[in-house]
């Protein structure tokens, strides 16, 4: 869908006769790594990343700071008045970074007219948009200047009539090939369903090994909600490649929807679970479908992506016929059966279960929590359970699913601990969920955020810690975490802790051991308020009239509420703490 984005350069007649007529086409592609394609491209945009490098925030931009940005680990160049940072963009560039490195540092308007000005590199860079290129005023010098000679530089360059309608008629193709969600109404989407590809689409998307994405005005559809303003709103649209279908559900900014996708006879069914409230999605597709599916919640937008493999590879007119159910209560969790697919060892007597549904895919809310049940000498048995998320402890390269992973730690004296950590692969686990009370919207405006655990009491922690890492509009200043554990030994995920550390400066973690050996020569001792008002800066846990701090507990029931009255007693209100107790 997109060519290379500069010309190659300018070679001679004898450069040309010694070179192939492949070397000489300056629109070659090089072959990209795996997992930069298009798509993938696209999805990394909607992830929520910073890909500005500058917080998300549009700001002008001097020729002068442009010029420092030209390097391929920090690279921005500037197109019809516009600095992006390409930074990210370089390994997805199908004609490959150097080429595009031409452009870093300077206005590369005219290197990019020279192959293909009517690319729609707005949208395709729209996430990585630094601000407008402010040009400093010209001296008078420079204004009336009569000695003849040229200028300097071509500073207000405006594109030629030519130029400009064969880009406008680019971008209007390009944005049907652009996810679209905008609002319409069901008499228009009725108009466009049946309608097949255009020729143009149709040759554009010939190639399967070129990730095309087609989302029709059509697939941008509200759900109603008439009657119930209470219910969050919810839309949809979707793209496809020749192999695959993806489905985007949009719940809005923060709302942290859980959901469940499988394939019932056929028909796609996607459940959202949103502030209580259930809605079911329903997809005859044009064409089979096969699992498994791939679903992932994109936390900051909201956004749940559905992946689907087509059965046979081509590209399909509509997406099918899509409904969705009236939205209503949660009444009681769900159950799902699940088979052990991985077991690894994360500390000396915890063991992560990796366990994926027997039938489609399952995404649980981050804060939230699920249950195992196991029935043992005639009794039924629950124990809950936060799964960790993705990136937590051993990784399976071979999965092609994400799944639900389960940090167990085995006490002898237990009933379940024992049975689950003696699981293995091909094993088969009861679940219900999801549980839990967490708003993701109480850090909507948070920047400073303490992350207080002991022990398993671990694990909402995580899936937090990287959503406020990666979270770009408020950017996190800071993220404290103080792990409190028996001894060095019993640390969980000690390895992606160092890590994260080493990545990103903005978060600190400090190991607090109740019984360390003589040479640990961390902190010691169990939570007292003496201990964090030490660790914890005093200044920043008063609350005032705006807080943009908030801080998380969990642990044992004693541990969880005396860290509840201590950071109560150094001046934090409660709407700026949550405790999470299973």
């Amino acid at each position: 869908m997109l060519c290379c984005v500069f010309a190659s350069k300018k070679s001679t007649k004898s450069e040309l006769s010694n070179s192939s007529s492949n070397d000489s086409n300056p629109r070659n592609k090089c072959a990209l790594q795996p997992g930069h394609s298009l798509m993938d491209w696209i999805r990394l945009g909607n992830s929520g990343k910073d890909l500005t490098g500058v917080g998300g925030r549009v700001r002008p931009v001097s020729p002068a700071e442009l010029a420092t940005h030209n390097t391929q680990s920090d690279a921005w160049l500037a197109i019809r008045g516009r600095v992006y940072n390409i930074t990210h963009y370089l390994p997805y560039h199908p004609g490959g970074p150097e080429e595009l490195m031409r452009g870093a540092g300077i206005d590369a308007t005219q290197l990019f007219d020279k192959v293909h000005p009517w690319v729609n590199y707005d949208s395709l860079l729209a996430k990585c948009l630094v601000g407008p290129l402010r040009f400093d005023l010209p001296s008078a010098e420079e204004l009336f200047d009569n000695t003849g000679s040229s200028p300097k530089s071509d500073r207000l360059r405006e594109p030629s009539k030519a130029q400009e309608l064969v880009r406008k008629s680019m971008e209007n193709l390009a944005n049907c090939i652009t996810p679209v969600r905008k609002k319409i109404s069901s008499k228009s989407e009725e108009n466009v369903k049946g309608s097949p590809p255009s020729k143009i689409m149709q040759s554009l998307i010939q190639s399967s090994d070129l990730p095309v994405s087609i989302s029709r005005r059509a697939g941008s559809s509200p759900i109603k909600t008439a009657d119930k303003p209470e219910v969050p709103a919810l839309r949809y649209d979707w793209i496809q490649t020749s192999t695959k279908l993806t489905i985007s559900v949009y719940t809005g900014p923060l709302a942290n929807p859980g959901g469940c996708a499988r394939i019932t006879e056929g028909v796609l069914l996607v459940e959202v679970a949103n502030n209580g409230w259930l809605r079911t999605l329903k997809l005859i597709p044009e064409a089979k479908l096969q699992e498994p599916l791939q679903l992932k919640v994109y936390a900051e937008s909201g956004k749940i992506e559905i992946i689907a493999q087509k059965m046979e590879p081509c590209v399909w007119k509509s997406c099918g016929e899509i409904s969705v159910g009236s939205a209503t209560r949660v009444s009681s969790p769900r159950t799902l059966e699940c088979s052990v697919v991985h077991v690894g060892r994360v500390a000396h007597d915890t063991t992560l279960l990796a366990l994926q549904p027997q039938s489609g895919s399952v995404v649980v809310p981050l804060g939230h929590h699920i249950r195992v049940h196991k029935q043992i000498s005639g009794g039924d048995y629950v124990r809950s359970y936060t799964p960790v998320g993705e990136g937590w402890g051993p990784q399976n390269s071979s999965e092609m699913v994400t799944p639900l992973k389960l940090a167990v730690k085995k006490y002898d004296d237990g009933i379940l601990s024992p049975y689950l950590t003696a699981l293995n692969v091909g094993d088969s686990v009861t679940l219900s969920g999801p549980y839990g009370n967490f708003h993701l919207q109480k850090l909507k405006s948070v920047k400073i955020i303490y992350l207080i655990a002991a022990g398993t009491g671990i694990t909402p922690m995580l899936g937090l810690l990287r959503f406020m890492l990666m979270r770009s509009n408020p950017r996190c200043d800071r993220v404290h975490l103080l792990f409190f554990n028996k001894t060095e030994s019993d640390v969980l995920f000690q390895e992606n802790f160092e890590d994260i550390t080493k990545e990103d400066k903005r978060f600190t973690v400090k190991h607090i051991l109740s019984d360390s050996t003589s040479s640990w020569t961390g902190p010691k001792g169990r939570i007292s308020g003496q201990l964090l008002s030490e660790l914890l800066p005093k200044e920043t846990l008063t609350c005032e009239e705006r807080c943009c701090h908030f801080a998380c507990i969990c642990g044992p029931t004693e541990f969880t509420h005396a860290g509840l009255q201590i950071l109560k007693n150094l001046g934090m209100k409660e709407n700026c703490m949550h405790a999470f107790i299973g």
